[in-house]
């Protein structure tokens, strides 16, 4: 049996190792596009649904206390970086403000007077309290408080607990 010369093939086997090398490589670039466009889509989208669920409640409140002018109607939670180095993901930072918001709930619908009587009450309930996101752990602590006719604005800051 005859076998014939490998010189025949070598070029046709060197320009298809290139093809698949290109092939390769970029592929790798395009999922490397694909998946940076799908992340930003994907925390998009995240603060869409937060903003959307935020406007539901806003709008249930604000028809439960429709007649009622001296009632806390909406509960802004804003977190504010303490220094520039500990800076947290967006993600991170809506679910702290939603964690946040949700232990508020109760102050909606209270009377404005009380609730700037009890000031001291709903700043312990904040500070220092540990939430636990993607497996770290946060410490939040109140920065300030603001109570405008039926709003009631909190600024925290949070950072990460080192272990």
């Amino acid at each position: 049996m005859r076998v014939p010369p490998f010189d025949r093939y070598q070029r046709f086997l060197a320009g298809f190792g290139l093809f698949l090398s290109g092939a390769i490589i970029g592929s790798a670039v395009y999922m490397s596009i694909h998946q940076h466009t799908y992340n930003q889509l994907y925390v998009q989208m995240h603060k869409y649904l937060e903003e959307n669920r935020d406007l539901r409640e806003d709008i249930d409140n604000l028809n439960k206390t429709r007649n009622k002018q001296a009632l806390i109607n909406v509960v802004n939670v804003y977190l504010v970086p303490k220094n520039q180095e500990d800076v947290i993901s967006e993600d991170i930072q809506k679910e702290i403000e939603g964690d946040v918001k949700s232990e508020l709930k109760l102050v909606i619908g209270q009377k404005a007077a009380y609730v700037r009587d009890a000031h001291p009450l709903y700043e312990r309930l904040i500070t220092q309290r540990t939430y636990t996101l993607h497996d770290k752990k946060y410490i939040v602590e109140v920065k300030s408080i603001v109570l405008i006719q039926t709003e009631l604005s909190i600024w925290i800051t949070a950072e990460e607990k080192r272990t």
